[in-house]
């Protein structure tokens, strides 16, 4: 059955943020140009200009609608072990250590989309609505495990959650630039001091998928 016109506009749409998202974080937003996009999209560079206006309004249509965050994937990782430190341990793993190369590409895009928020009161307006989400979330699940007894409140649910995320794009980025500098266990405590968790005893290395 041959498509309507609205689904291969959406299907090309579509193309282009995931093509703009991994060029974006392989290359960097600034080394990355409107024809880059199209080539790697399999469309014209006019496709962009017609879905987009411009590689400004390509970049904020990515921040309105990509749907992967940080937050999303830790929630992931949480959601995969039973206790708080198996959890710790899942995003140290999957997360710092050895990340997967759709993770890694995930880290080094939300770096990018902040280093450039940092210069474009545009961009960094689209990053707080979309940070803001994300960061609600994480503040609800720890104010939860407060509520049920599993973590000690020794800030509040806010605080940890800013402090967390902080915490894991810091070590994320140290891992890059110097992987023998830590371990699945060196991290994990590390995380786990923003909690006031006991590290689990350490065994064989999380290998969950994302």
């Amino acid at each position: 059955m041959a498509r309507t016109q609205q689904q291969r506009k959406a299907d090309t749409r579509e193309r282009l943020l995931t093509a703009a998202a991994q060029l974006f974080a392989d290359h960097g937003i600034d080394a990355v140009s409107v024809d880059v996009v199209a080539e790697a999209a399999g469309r014209t560079s006019g496709a962009v200009y017609d879905h987009f206006g411009s590689k400004q309004g390509m970049l904020l249509a990515l921040l309105d609608e990509w749907e992967q965050s940080l937050v999303t994937v830790i929630a992931a990782e949480f959601e995969l072990a039973a206790d708080v430190g198996e959890r710790l341990r899942a995003v140290a793993a999957n997360l710092i250590a050895h990340p997967s190369e759709e993770t890694r590409r995930l880290l080094l895009l939300e770096q990018e989309l902040w280093l450039r928020a940092a210069r474009d009161p545009e961009v960094a307006a689209a990053l707080r609505v979309r940070a803001s989400e994300a960061h609600a979330r994480m503040a609800r699940g720890f104010a939860s495990w407060m509520a049920d007894g599993i973590i000690e409140p020794v800030a509040s649910p806010d605080t940890l959650a800013t402090v967390f995320r902080a915490l894991v794009v810091g070590l994320e980025m140290q891992n890059r630039v110097d992987p023998e500098a830590m371990d699945i266990d060196t991290v994990t405590a590390a995380l786990g001091s923003v909690l006031t968790v006991e590290s689990p005893s350490p065994h064989r290395r999380t290998t969950a998928a994302i």
